[in-house]
C-alpha cells in the first residue's frame, strides 16, 4: 500500500513539537529532559550530565505546543517528505519516517546486527514506537563523523584504508546466511533497485527474488548485506587514529544474493561522495566495487541494465 504523505503542519519535518524548554511532543510520546543523570532514564547524556525519559502523552493533551526551538534538539537530516532525523543532546537521534507495511523495521535489523557482535560499531536502539502512520526510532549516536564529512581532510592512506575496511565489513556480513531472501524477520526489504520501473512498491521477498532470478543471480542461498554503504552511512573518527569504522542507516539491509553486493556499488549514485566532499564523487564506490571484484565478488550489472530497460519498454 502506498504511503500517504502529509503536508502543512503535519509534514514529517514537523513531527516534533515543543511543550516547554525541557519537554517535547513526539507522536504519542512526551520526551522529558532533566539536568541530571538518572538510573531511571531511557538514556543519559554524559556530554552535559543530563538524562532523557519518554512517557505516554497525558490526557488531556498538553494545552499548547509550539514549533521546535530548542538548544537540545535540532533537525539534522530530511529525506524530502519521507523521513527526518533530529539530534537530541550530545549522543542520541530521533528518526521519524512513514511506516512501510510489509518491510522489516530498522530497529529489528539493528538488534540482529548487534547480536552478531560485529567488528564495526552500529547505533544502539534506545526506543522504537509506531504511531498511526509513522514510526519514531530513538538511537544512540555512533561517535565520530561521516566519511563524507571527513573526506576532504583525508590523505591517500586513510582513503584507501576505509575502502579496505568497508570491503572487510561486506565480507564479514556475508557470513550471516539464510536459505531465504528477505529481512531478518522474514519481511520485505525496501530495495527500489530491484523493482520494475513504474511498478507498485511491492517489496515482498518473492517479488524481489523473482527480479534477482530474472537477472541470473544465484538464489540458492542468501547472505546478509547493507545495501546502502555510501559515505554518509559510514562513520569514522573525527581524526583518524585506530581506523575504526561505524555503520548506520540499516533500512535497506537483509538477505540478498551475494552478487547484489558489488552490483549495488556499481549502479547506485546514492553511494557517491557529495559534490562538497570531492570533485570526483564516483571515486568511493568505484574503488569499493573494484576491491570487491578483486575479492571474488561477482556482479550482474549488464543483466540489471537489460532487465531494467526491458521493463521500461514493456
Amino acid at each position: 500500500m502506498p504511503v500517504e504523505r502529509k503536508w502543512g503542519e503535519d509534514h514529517i519535518n514537523k513531527s516534533l513539537r515543543q511543550i516547554n524548554q525541557d519537554s517535547w511532543l513526539i507522536g504519542n510520546l512526551v520526551l522529558h529532559r532533566a539536568p541530571n543523570l538518572s538510573d531511571a532514564a531511557i538514556w543519559n547524556d554524559d556530554g552535559d550530565n543530563s538524562s532523557y525519559t519518554l512517557t505516554e502523552v497525558p490526557t488531556p493533551l498538553p494545552s499548547a505546543t509550539t514549533p521546535l526551538d530548542s538548544l537540545y534538539i535540532k533537525l539534522v537530516h530530511e529525506a524530502g517528505d519521507a523521513s527526518a532525523v533530529w539530534s537530541i543532546g550530545n549522543n542520541a537521534f530521533c528518526k521519524v519516517k512513514y511506516i512501510e507495511s510489509g518491510v522489516t523495521p530498522e530497529s529489528a535489523i539493528l538488534n540482529f546486527v548487534r547480536a552478531q557482535q560485529p567488528s564495526f560499531e552500529t547505533p544502539r536502539v534506545l526506543h522504537h514506537v509506531f504511531g498511526t502512520d509513522r514510526s519514531y526510532l530513538f538511537l544512540r549516536r555512533v561517535p565520530g563523523r561521516t566519511l563524507d564529512a571527513a573526506w576532504p581532510s583525508l590523505n591517500a592512506y586513510w582513503r584507501s584504508h576505509y575502502v579496505k575496511a568497508v570491503v572487510g565489513i561486506c565480507k564479514e556480513m556475508t557470513q550471516w546466511k539464510s536459505p531465504q531472501f528477505g529481512g531478518v524477520d522474514g519481511q520485505g526489504i525496501p530495495e527500489r533497485y530491484l523493482l520494475k520501473p513504474s511498478a507498485p512498491e511491492d517489496f515482498s521477498p518473492p517479488n524481489l527474488q523473482a527480479a534477482c532470478e530474472a537477472m541470473g543471480m544465484d538464489c540458492s542461498h542468501f547472505v546478509f548485506s547493507h545495501a546502502d554503504l555510501g559515505p554518509t552511512n559510514i562513520i569514522v573518527e573525527d581524526e583518524p587514529n585506530s581506523g575504526r569504522v561505524g555503520i548506520i542507516d540499516f533500512e535497506i539491509a537483509g538477505y540478498f544474493p551475494r552478487s547484489w553486493i558489488r552490483s549495488k556499488f556499481r549502479i547506485s549514485g546514492g553511494m557517491d561522495l557529495s559534490r562538497s566532499a570531492s570533485d570526483e564523487p564516483h571515486w568511493w564506490r568505484a574503488e569499493v566495487q573494484r576491491a570487491l571484484g578483486a575479492d571474488a565478488f561477482e556482479d550482474v550489472v549488464d543483466a540489471w541494465v537489460k532487465w531494467a530497460r526491458g521493463h521500461e519498454q514493456s
